[in-house]
């Protein structure tokens, strides 16, 4: 008897389970993957930023200076870049916004 309620019990919670919500798969863009591809050659030179100019160069921006990958073109729009987490505690205050992740009092608003 203890075997059959516990055969059931097994079964009910199978059948809950498989009941839920539809999963399903988010497929990475061609955005995200070319800007970790560009990313992954950048962070070899020891840096996380890089900017992209009109030729579509990716230049890594370093302390000791800069200089165009040559063997790396790519289609990101022309600008600056970080590669990685974003730490958002120095970035002034978008418009409306009163207080940092952090929970830090913004220094203005925009």
């Amino acid at each position: 008897m203890k075997l059959l309620a516990v055969a059931l019990a097994l079964v009910a919670s199978s059948l809950t389970a498989c009941a839920g919500t539809d999963s399903y798969y988010v497929y990475p863009s061609e955005y995200s993957n070319e800007l970790e591809y560009v990313c992954l050659h950048v962070m070899q030179r020891g840096t996380r930023r890089f900017m992209v100019n009109d030729q579509h160069a990716v230049v890594p921006l370093q302390a000791s200076g800069s200089g165009v990958l040559p063997e790396l073109q790519t289609d990101l729009a022309p600008g600056g870049y970080f590669c990685g987490a974003f730490d958002d505690r120095k970035v002034p205050c978008s418009k409306g916004k009163t207080s940092n992740l952090d929970g830090t009092i913004c220094d203005f608003a925009r």
